[in-house]
């Protein structure tokens, strides 16, 4: 307030007063007639640094952070929001059109005739004889064996191990204080996020090694140090590195995950084999700093900020499993000195942009008569007719986002068509587009006609997927055909893993980072949970467990794992972190030995297998003979007298 009023004014500071004052001047007042040849001192701009330093040197002081990044973005995805966001330069996916489809049709085109309307009666998938509709699966197991594994196997299973093994491992080791960690240890530092995210409300993630007493108000339910220290957690989450390559001469800001993000895809590439059904959609990956690389905004998401990656999924038996993402570098995509792209896909020289996306999602099953369906993102007519050279039939909702409806598909000609058209009735626009039939299929609704772009499919109606409406006051159902009721069963089931990433409690939401690259570690960590859980189900032909009862058992599995440093589990009994010395509240119980034991292997941790059932030992300290010992120290013989007198031994290591 100025002179008791509410005013809109400047902050300014002024040169010549060095006291750091600030004022504040009247917007009515201030007039800029010469900008200052130099800045002051605090706003002067930092020198300028190579572009690989600029790429992650700022980002090294945050590994090993526990406090989440602070949000700099506003309150929420409001249209003002959105509005600030697109001025700033922030790229906002609004359902916005294709960029293909935001140009205004030829005069040829609009000319050119509608097509003609038919019903199908032959279908070049269905035709074709090696093609079958056949149900994903992983190559190296079948599903039988899936059904019994555990929740860590299961994990190990949908996670790229080998990368952990080959890279993340030894690029960490070299930056780590302390000692070098295993396969096993890194499961372990992985197991603690796990079950830290299976709790809500714990803030400070040090509560979890408090040496105060549990209590039921306050800190952290259970505690974490028997597993691992609150100093090696930290010293492994600092030296924590995804990528072993070295820095570009030219700016990326993908660096540091681009590896991973490649070895992710790789390995389901390698390992898994879709169905024939598929849907490809959208995923988010929060973050609530806008200066992130990639950093977008999809106000229609649970969680609109932060990254967005394309993802594919099949869902047989309503059990999806996503098999690749693409992260959207948006404008933060490299680029070489000489303005070419750093990383250019082999399908950019020939197609368009959206096309070039769905032929990169779609790369693994190419030439594999596989059906892929989308939602109106993504109705693009070159981008149907690409998938379908390749050897994938595309399937895309149609809607007109902006000015103008998809290149190809005249929609006000098939609103006027169906006018007059019952509700649930069908019909199929086929043109011939570069010599490609190119159908529409369309189904009349109460207030518009759905429709449907793609080069296959027949309209019979499918028996089991009934649909409902109320119209003027009266209730009345038609089956849906075929190509929508495949739509309507697989839109959602990337959505359905999403929904298992972030409910009831997102791995992302417990693990607090300033590092973005963790970030996207938590993404590709939280996917391979979401599909290990419901490659169980689909073993077992059951519905899939809860998210948080399959992540407390694959926390324990990780925090109690023996694997070696090939990834293989020896039978002994699960190791625990090592004491420096013995808690002096240690309970001694006086303990027999089985029978046909004899002494105890410390390093095996198991007791030597003998022929005498009742074999005795003599006591170390009055070498009377007997079968008992504490429970301190299992190599000691110990008879009941000595027992009862001794004291906790200072070289117990557990």
């Amino acid at each position: 307030r100025i002179n008791h009023r509410d005013q809109i004014a400047y902050k300014v500071r002024i040169p010549d007063i060095d006291d750091q004052s600030e004022f504040w001047i009247c917007c009515s007042n201030f007039k800029v007639t010469t900008a200052a040849a130099e800045p002051f001192e605090d706003e002067r701009p930092a020198p300028r640094v190579a572009a690989a330093q600029r790429a992650t040197g700022a980002t090294n002081d945050l590994r090993g952070t526990f406090e989440n990044v602070q949000n700099n973005i506003g309150r929420g995805a409001t249209a003002e929001d959105i509005q600030a966001l697109r001025d700033q330069g922030i790229t906002v996916d609004n359902e916005d059109a294709a960029p293909e489809n935001t140009v205004a049709p030829t005069a040829a085109e609009t000319a050119a005739q509608v097509g003609e309307w038919f019903t199908p009666n032959t279908c070049p998938r269905k035709a074709d004889g090696n093609i079958r509709d056949m149900e994903g699966g992983w190559n190296n197991f079948r599903w039988s064996q899936i059904a019994g594994m555990s929740e860590l196997d299961l994990f190990r299973m949908c996670f790229p191990e080998e990368y952990i093994r080959d890279t993340i491992i030894p690029e960490t080791n070299k930056n780590i204080n302390g000692e070098n960690i295993d396969l096993q240890e890194f499961y372990v530092w992985l197991g603690c996020h796990f079950f830290m995210a299976c709790f809500e409300g714990i803030s400070d993630r040090r509560d979890w090694w408090s040496t105060k007493p549990v209590s039921m108000f306050e800190g952290a339910p259970f505690r974490l140090n028997e597993y691992m220290s609150l100093t090696r957690f930290k010293n492994i989450c600092s030296a924590m590195r995804y990528t072993d390559e070295e820095l570009p001469s030219f700016l990326d800001r993908f660096h540091d995950v681009r590896k991973i993000l490649i070895a992710f895809n790789d390995h389901y590439g390698m390992n898994y084999s879709p169905s024939w059904m598929n849907t490809l959609d959208e995923s988010m990956n929060s973050w609530p700093d806008k200066h992130c690389p990639g950093f977008m905004c999809v106000p229609r998401k649970p969680h609109p900020f932060g990254n967005e990656y394309h993802s594919i999924a099949d869902g047989d038996q309503g059990r999806p499993i996503m098999w690749r993402i693409k992260l959207q570098e948006g404008k933060d995509r490299p680029k070489k000195a000489d303005g070419t792209w750093a990383f250019p896909s082999e399908f950019e020289q020939q197609h368009s942009k959206t096309a070039v996306l769905m032929l990169e999602m779609t790369k693994p099953i190419h030439n594999s008569g596989r059906v892929v369906t989308m939602d109106s993102g993504f109705c693009v007519t070159v981008g149907i007719l690409a998938q379908h050279n390749y050897g994938v039939y595309g399937q895309a909702l149609i809607k007109k986002r902006g000015r103008y409806w998809p290149r190809g598909v005249p929609g006000d000609q098939i609103d006027t068509y169906f006018a007059d058209k019952q509700i649930g009735y069908t019909e199929t626009l086929r043109q011939v587009i570069d010599g490609q039939q190119f159908l529409i299929h369309c189904t009349k609704e109460e207030k518009y006609v759905t429709k449907l772009m793609s080069t296959h499919g027949l309209i019979n109606e499918v028996a089991d997927h009934p649909t409902y409406r109320q119209v003027q006051g009266q209730w009345m159902s038609y089956k849906y055909t075929e190509p929508i009721s495949r739509h309507r069963k697989a839109a959602h089931w990337v959505d359905d893993v999403n929904n298992r990433r972030h409910d009831p409690i997102g791995l992302e939401d417990v693990w607090g980072t300033k590092w973005w690259p963790d970030r996207q570690f938590t993404f590709l960590c939280s996917v391979a949970e979401a599909n290990a859980c419901n490659s169980r189900a689909r073993g077992r032909k059951l519905p899939a467990e809860p998210q948080l009862t399959f992540r407390r058992q694959l926390a324990k599995g990780m925090l109690e794992n023996q694997l070696d440093g090939d990834g293989n589990c020896p039978n002994s009994p699960v190791r625990l972190r090592r004491r420096a010395r013995p808690s002096l509240d240690q309970q001694h119980q006086l303990l027999t030995r089985k029978t046909f034991t004899g002494s105890w292997n410390s390093e095996a941790r198991t007791w030597a297998t003998v022929k005498t059932a009742y074999l005795k030992t003599q006591c170390k300290t009055c070498k009377f003979e007997c079968r008992t010992y504490c429970s301190c120290k299992k190599e000691v013989t110990m008879c009941y007298k000595c027992w009862g007198e001794h004291k906790p031994c200072r070289d117990i290591t557990y």
